[in-house]
């Protein structure tokens, strides 16, 4: 019997750490990573800067398009907000992982944009994650404040 309840145990543990991703019932070509979004008040990633006003932090979804992907394990990606900055969408826990392939697809994101100071260190390891040259990294000298978003929940659309 104490087997048979570690064995469920370890079985639900390995269940809940995978992260492969959830086809939503009766909707072909989309996927979810992390946390279910519901598709309500859901705003254009190129307002997110109008939206977060003067705010420090807001709980909002925004849809867009993925620019890049860390090339390492998938644990962030870089979207455009439509005037030439980027926002880096990073996951709640380190618990989600995108596909490394997802450059170009538009996803919505579930969350809470913030505005972070992104240190040099970060951010050079960011640039390595990247697939950056040497050269990149090394000019990297000082750090960068912007708009960053922390995702619980991504829906990624075919």
């Amino acid at each position: 019997m104490k087997k048979l309840f570690i064995s469920v145990i370890a079985l639900a543990f390995f269940a809940a750490c995978t992260n492969t991703p959830k086809t939503i019932e009766n909707v072909k070509g989309i996927a979810v990573y992390g946390d279910s979004v519901k598709n309500d008040q859901v705003i254009e990633l190129a307002g997110l800067q109008k939206e977060m006003a003067d705010q420090a932090k807001k709980d909002v979804k925004v849809k867009g398009i993925v620019k890049e992907v860390c090339q390492s394990k998938g644990c962030w990606m870089l979207m455009d907000l439509g005037d030439g900055k980027d926002i880096r969408v990073t996951f709640k826990d380190y618990k989600i992982f995108m596909p490394k392939d997802l450059a170009g697809k538009e996803v919505v994101l579930d969350g809470f944009a913030y505005t972070d100071t992104t240190s040099i260190e970060s951010l050079r390891h960011y640039a390595e994650d990247a697939g950056k040259s040497e050269a990149e990294i090394a000019a990297i000298t000082s750090p960068k404040i912007q708009l960053a978003y922390e995702a619980k929940g991504v829906v990624v659309m075919k």
